[in-house]
């Protein structure tokens, strides 16, 4: 009698960046798909100390190979390099049918692209979820986007010559890969992030009429350092809401942020949380009445996906996915405009109708992310070449 032998695949975490901040966008759609497969290949994950201890929660089954304790000393880029050279060699005692780069990070990428170059047989799929926006409008220090934007750039080049499967989870990020950086169009597949809708629906808390949750990574990007300027704003129109800031990130951000809100004396109806475990998150997001997210980039935009499953509908910038994400359910403001951010979140707050509608759109705008579709999807690549 046969044996089915499982297909063994390399899932290479090697770019996960913790730091108090929380799990991002990415790294949450490889937890969630992965946990949804182990049972049906034999899985190698390769990551940092603080990978092997999120994603242990979920995959249980997989083998762990971690990255040894003394890489995590010096500045991000000295930690991706040293990560990527142990990976390079580490893959290279192993054979594989599939090589997965969750992220197009180089510590990700450039061990992968070595790998398929000495082992054309292997198939490799590699994620791009996000193309950097211009580094000099960028949000944050300009020397350090523009060292990632070049270094991204070069992770484009390896992923175009030699992966066979490039995932991205939206159209626009598909368009512009395959026209700006020549990619090869056939070999783009679109597949979303997605929810665990049961998990949010069991979620059980009392609404707050006048409470307000921003929920994301305390970087630059998220838009962070112009939530005092939105706030006082609202504050303004409507003394009594409050607005509650959840999320991890540098002791040297968190007391930025705090000192953003201190010079414009909004302390009072402001809390600055901090990261919390899903789910104390969850249920002060399901508490509110409405969510803020003045994000300048996203790939999708997972941490509105979450507010929607917990019927939640949100104050956004008018980014161009998410016409194609979230085409309900938001309240959209021109990209930097505070003032017009701050007054739909005011008229959003008074307009109790007008909110319920939105809360009833994004509901039904969230049903089609569920992570168990998106995981057969993704197994789908794996089968074939």
């Amino acid at each position: 009698m046969s044996t089915y032998k499982k297909k063994k695949i390399a899932l290479l975490i090697n770019a996960f960046w913790n730091s108090g901040a929380g799990i991002s966008g990415g790294d949450q759609r490889a937890m969630q798909i992965f946990c949804r497969l182990e049972k049906k290949f034999d899985i190698d994950i390769y990551t940092s100390a603080d990978g092997k201890k999120v994603f242990n929660k979920e995959i249980k089954s997989a083998k762990y190979i971690v990255s040894p304790q003394e890489f995590e000393k010096g500045n991000v880029l000295l930690r991706y390099w040293r990560r990527s050279n142990w990976l390079t060699g580490k893959l290279a005692e192993k054979k594989y049918s599939v090589i997965y780069s969750s992220s197009d990070f180089f510590p990700d990428v450039t061990p992968a692209h070595v790998y398929k170059k000495n082992n054309p047989r292997v198939l490799w799929v590699s994620c791009v979820f996000h193309i950097y926006p211009n580094w000099r409008k960028r949000p944050g220090n300009k020397f350090i986007n523009l060292i990632g934007t070049r270094i991204q750039i070069e992770s484009f080049k390896k992923i175009r010559s030699l992966a066979d499967k490039v995932v991205n989870i939206n159209y626009q990020v598909r368009d512009e890969l395959a026209g700006k950086y020549k990619f090869d169009k056939q070999k783009i597949i679109v597949n979303p992030c997605g929810i665990d809708l049961k998990y949010f629906e069991n979620i059980k808390a009392k609404k707050q009429p006048l409470q307000v949750c921003f929920i994301a990574r305390l970087v630059p990007s998220k838009g962070i350092f112009d939530l005092a300027d939105i706030w006082s704003q609202v504050a303004k129109k409507m003394p009594t809401a409050k607005l509650k800031i959840i999320g991890g990130g540098s002791e040297e951000i968190k007391q930025k942020l705090r000192s953003s809100f201190e010079r414009s004396e909004l302390c009072k109806n402001v809390e600055i949380l901090g990261f919390l475990e899903n789910d104390k998150a969850y249920k002060i997001l399901k508490g509110s009445a409405l969510f803020i997210f003045p994000s300048y980039e996203e790939g999708f935009g997972i941490a509105i996906a979450e507010a929607f499953a917990c019927g939640v509908p949100a104050v956004t910038w008018d980014l161009p996915v998410y016409k194609e994400v979230f085409p309900k359910g938001l309240a959209i403001a021109k990209i930097g405009d505070t003032g017009s951010f701050a007054k739909n979140v005011s008229g959003l707050l008074s307009d109790k109708k007008k909110l319920f509608r939105l809360a009833v759109e994004a509901l039904d705008v969230v049903q089609k992310y569920d992570w168990d579709g998106i995981a057969k999807t993704e197994m789908s690549f794996f089968i074939t070449k």
